[in-house]
Parts: C-alpha cells; sequence; structure tokens
C-alpha cells in the first residue's frame, strides 16, 4: 500500500479527503465547537526567527565581556552560554571581539543553544532582573515591533472564530497574529476574542471566542509592562515553576479545564514543555478522555508530520496502558500528517461547504424537496474540492497567504451583493455566513430567513453547469461592482465574460442596478426568490437574448429566479437542465 503524504507534500484537497474519511467525525466536531486548538510557534512563521534572537542574546553577552569595563560581570554569562554547546571559552578568546556572525563557530553554537533556548533567557546576570537576557539583552520588545500582517494560518483561525466553529484557543505564542487576523476580519469589532493574559482577565466579558495566552503575550507587556512583563514565560526556571506559580494559578486552573472539557487539536505545538505535560496529567486524573474513542472523535489531533516526543508523552499520560497496547493504532489516529496552514485552509472550506449544505437541506425539504437536496449538494463538494486545488502558494513563494486573502475577498464580495445588493461596506473584513455550528443552523431562523440555503443551491446548479462543460466560472475581472460576484463565460470559442450576481431578492437587484452594476447590459443575475419575476409581469427573465450570445456584440441584461424554478421542478435533473435554459450564456 502507497505511504500517506508527508506533511510537507500532501495538498489541501488531500487534507480535505482525510476529513471525508478517517478524520470525518474530528471534521465534524471541529465544525461544532468540540475541540480547542492548542497553538505554538509552528504556526507563527513571521514572528522574529529564534536563531536570530539567540545571536542577538549572545553577542549583547559577548561584546560587554570583551569589554574591560563589564568583562567582569558578563564573562560569566558568555562562558556559561558557550558551554551550553561544550564550547571551550579559551578555544574562542581570541574572537571574542568580533561578531557571532564572523566566527566559524556560528552555525554549531546558533544550532546547538536552538533547542536550549530556555536555558539561554536563564542564564544569570549578577545584580539583574531575572528577565535580564528577555527583556535588555534581546529586548523583546523591540524584536517583536512592527509585524508583518497576519498569515494564512491566523486568518483561517479568524475565520473559524468568526463562524463559530473554533470558541476556545491556547496560544504559546507572545505575538498578536490570532488578535489582528481577528480584528481585520471582523472589521475592528471590540471584544470579538476575550484575550486573557493576566488572570483578571478570565472575569472579563466573553467574546466569540477565548484566546488563553499561557506564556504572556508581547502586545500586553510593551503597553503595560508593569502589569504584564512577569507573565512573559520562556526561561526553564519559569517553566518548571509555571504550575506552582501563583501568578498563573488561574491561568493553569483555567487550561486544566480546557483540556478536560473540550478535545485538543495541537497546531505548530510541540507540548514538550514540562507545564504543558503537567496540565494534560491534572487534565486526565479529573476526567480521562475514553480510548477507543470511536463513535466519537480522538479527544487529541496533531498537525505534524509525525508524533513528536511531547506529543507522545501526551497521550501516554493521558491513555496510560492504552497507549502501550497499540500505540502504532493511536498515532495513526490521533496524526493528521498535515501542516497547520493547510489543516486550518480545508477546515474553513468543509465548515463553509457543510454549512450551505444544512441551508440547503433545511431550505429545501418544508417544501418536499428535499429529494432535489439530497441530489445537488454533493456538487458543492465538488465545488469546494476545486477550490482547494487552488490552494497553492505563488510560484516562488511558501505560504498560502496570497490564496487565504484572494478566497477571502471573493467570498465577502460574494455574499455582500448577495445580502445587500452592495460591495462589502469594509474591503478587509470577511462576511461570515452565519455564527451558528451547523448543529444548531436548524433553530438559525436569521441564517434561514436570509436565503442563504438558496445561495448554496444557486452554487451548486452554477457548479453542475461547470462540471457538465458548458461554462466556466472564475474571479471577477476587476474588483468594480459591474464586475458581478464572479465571471462566467459559455465554454465554446464565441462565448464572452459575463459578470454574474447572485442575489437575495429584487431590493438587492434593484439596489445593484441603481449603482450601476448592470451598465454593461451584459449582467446575469440570478435571484434565490421570485419576487423580480413578479415584477416582470410573470416572465421567467426579465429580459431574454434575442441573438446568439457572442455573435451581435451583444448579449443582455438576464434574470433567473430561483423561486419559479422550484416552484415548476420536480426532481434535481429537471431543475439543473431548467436553470442552464433560463442562464442563456
Amino acid at each position: 500500500m502507497a505511504l500517506a503524504p508527508t506533511a510537507d507534500l500532501i495538498t489541501v484537497r488531500e487534507v480535505l479527503a482525510k476529513f471525508e474519511a478517517e478524520f470525518a467525525t474530528v471534521a465534524e466536531a471541529v465544525e461544532n465547537g468540540e475541540f480547542a486548538l492548542w497553538v505554538g510557534s509552528g504556526i507563527s512563521h513571521l514572528a522574529p526567527s529564534l536563531g536570530d534572537l539567540i545571536e542577538k542574546a549572545f553577542d549583547y553577552l559577548r561584546e560587554r565581556a570583551a569589554d574591560p569595563l563589564t568583562t567582569a560581570t558578563y564573562m560569566p554569562a558568555l562562558e556559561e552560554a558557550l558551554g551550553l554547546v561544550q564550547i571551550d571559552p579559551g578555544t574562542v578568546l581570541a574572537q571574542i571581539g568580533q561578531p557571532l556572525a564572523t566566527w566559524p563557530e556560528h552555525d554549531a553554537i546558533i544550532n546547538g543553544l536552538w533547542n536550549q533556548y530556555s536555558r539561554v533567557l536563564d542564564i544569570p546576570i549578577a545584580g539583574m532582573p531575572s528577565d535580564f537576557i528577555l527583556w535588555d539583552a534581546i529586548d523583546v520588545r523591540e524584536a517583536f515591533a512592527n509585524p508583518a500582517p497576519p498569515a494564512a494560518e491566523h486568518l483561517c483561525t479568524a475565520i473559524l472564530i468568526l463562524e463559530g466553529a473554533v470558541q476556545e484557543i491556547a496560544s504559546a505564542n507572545w505575538d498578536g497574529f490570532i488578535e489582528a487576523a481577528v480584528e481585520r476580519l471582523s472589521g475592528g469589532v471590540r471584544g470579538m476574542l476575550q484575550v486573557i493574559v493576566d488572570p483578571n482577565q478570565l472575569r472579563g466579558p466573553a467574546g466569540r471566542a477565548r484566546l488563553l495566552k499561557f506564556h504572556g503575550c508581547i502586545i500586553h507587556a510593551t503597553r503595560e509592562p508593569a502589569v504584564f512583563r512577569r507573565f512573559l514565560t520562556g526561561s526553564y526556571t519559569q517553566i518548571m515553576g509555571w504550575p506552582q506559580s501563583h501568578d498563573f494559578a488561574a491561568m493553569c486552573q483555567a487550561m486544566v479545564g480546557l483540556a478536560t472539557s473540550h478535545k485538543t487539536m495541537v497546531l505548530g505545538l510541540s507540548i514538550q514543555d514540562n507545564n504543558l505535560q503537567t496540565l494534560f496529567s491534572r487534565a486526565e486524573a479529573i476526567h480521562a478522555w475514553p480510548w477507543p474513542s470511536a463513535p466519537a472523535a480522538a479527544a487529541h489531533i496533531f498537525c505534524e508530520d509525525t508524533i513528536r516526543p511531547g506529543q507522545r508523552d501526551v497521550l501516554r499520560l493521558s491513555y496510560g496502558a492504552a497507549y502501550n497496547h497499540n500505540p502504532a493504532a493511536m498515532h495513526d489516529a490521533t496524526l493528521l500528517r498535515a501542516w497547520g496552514e493547510k489543516v486550518l485552509i480545508a477546515l474553513v472550506l468543509k465548515l463553509l461547504t457543510d454549512k450551505l449544505a444544512h441551508l440547503v437541506d433545511l431550505t429545501l425539504a418544508p417544501l418536499g424537496k428535499g429529494a432535489i437536496a439530497a441530489a445537488l449538494i454533493p456538487l458543492l463538494g465538488e465545488l469546494r474540492d476545486d477550490i482547494a486545488d487552488l490552494a497553492v502558494p505563488p510560484p516562488g513563494g511558501r505560504s498560502r497567504t496570497p490564496f487565504v486573502n484572494t478566497a477571502i475577498a471573493i467570498w465577502s464580495r460574494l455574499l455582500a451583493i448577495f445580502r445587500a445588493g452592495a460591495l462589502p461596506a469594509n474591503a478587509d473584513a470577511y462576511e461570515a455566513l452565519c455564527a451558528s455550528t451547523p448543529n444548531l443552523m436548524a433553530a438559525d431562523q436569521n441564517a434561514i430567513g436570509m436565503g442563504l440555503g438558496r445561495l448554496g443551491l444557486a452554487l451548486g446548479l452554477l457548479q453542475g453547469g461547470r462540471t457538465a462543460g458548458l461554462w466556466e466560472l472564475r474571479a471577477p475581472v476587476s474588483a468594480a461592482l459591474d464586475a458581478g460576484a464572479m465571471t462566467a463565460r459559455a465554454a465554446r470559442p464565441d462565448g464572452v465574460d459575463r459578470p454574474l450576481f447572485l442575489v437575495k431578492s429584487a431590493t438587492e437587484a434593484i439596489s445593484l442596478k441603481s449603482q450601476g452594476a448592470f451598465a454593461n447590459d451584459n449582467a446575469i443575475v440570478v435571484h434565490a426568490d421570485h419576487v423580480w419575476q413578479q415584477l416582470a409581469g410573470g416572465a421567467s427573465s426579465a429580459r431574454r437574448v434575442r441573438a446568439a450570445p457572442g455573435r451581435t456584440g451583444h448579449v443582455g441584461e438576464t434574470h433567473v429566479s430561483l423561486g419559479a424554478l422550484l416552484d415548476r421542478c420536480g426532481d434535481a435533473a429537471t431543475l439543473q437542465r431548467e436553470f442552464v435554459a433560463e442562464m442563456m450564456l
């Protein structure tokens, strides 16, 4: 049997396939809020490089050890740093006046200190505070200043929050990428994310989600060092003492509760630190997760290429003898073998597709057309998979952030035009489908009443025509309103690009028309209901072309009423055929 793709080689579409097969229960549990995300530096590639921070600390000590005025204070610290990588200070004394970058031992020192970073932060400087290496030598405030924009992982996490699927996050990261992503995609709505660094913040107003920054936050520490500096955790002594520290007692309790009440999806976090393993051990003592977990999802999922030692420790602590009975089977059930970026993109695509599928069913079943829903819903899955194939880095790049930003813009444009007959009020924000999880959507009358099920139906029918080779669908040709929600083109030599609009009702179509959206006289407007048809005197389309499209240079504005089509079509095949006829591409 062929080996599964590695975390490096697996595609987003292949991750989706896992979420439809062996990890289907995991995807469903994530969508319905059962999982908390536990994140580490592996999802913050844009944060300062650990190697750069190590080099900065080393050079700070080296410069002062070389200065006769300060050598007595700093030479012992430099010798301790060299001792961590087993280098005799005497062998490098002649080059102490030169930057580490010029040393032949540069790579050996950086690589050796990389996995002992917490020990570096613990190096004492006589007469200085215990966090002197971090706060002054490295100057962590300056290192994290002027951060890059959020990456794909942070943006997708923010989408999962806004869509109601992720309600709890535990983060070891000091950076503010997740907060920045939520702020941007929510349009700056305050309180959307409850960020907790100080135990007093546990008592603040709840947000759409809660972010437990258990190792501190550089943003808070920079703004209010008197309050938040002490929460920055990185040294070996701090990590070992964390579970017993009074400063972290409330945070520790909250995280034990999180490990007890929510399943855990680990992204970019090794869990090798003693304090985290203590949390999972305490959670197991309070209320252990069962193994085997079926029919429920496994309680621990690792987005890695292999199970790392710290993660193996969590499995041992959580399941005891069950782990030793068959560790290979447990690894297979808990290792997703895909990096966080691909996993989060796949989860967003699956969540939105599943929500639309639920809405289609909730819309059509009361009309006695459940069979139509069952036949067309798989087309949404095909559309999702085709979009997933586009989730690749640009040429020469490694990140899928450009894809995610483009996808957010196109999706938000589609929803804003459908709901309001206008472009999004905030071009940087994200238009959420609805905040309800799939298992609660039947009670979300706002989502049902907004006609979003018919939006899903329209997308399924469009995909059906695309799969049949009748037309192509692409992104809008420009950012202007008259470019529509997407571009449609007949799949024949004389096909022409036509802007395609999907709208909730005539109100949105009239709004678009008043803004000049149909000025080119070749727009296709798909209406969720049949009000436009009624206003047009009952004709199936308010305006029909009078010549073959593409042959005369004139196409004409076309309106398609899903409401009217549903009224007269009794099965999916007839509905698809009638929809194709009405589209008149």
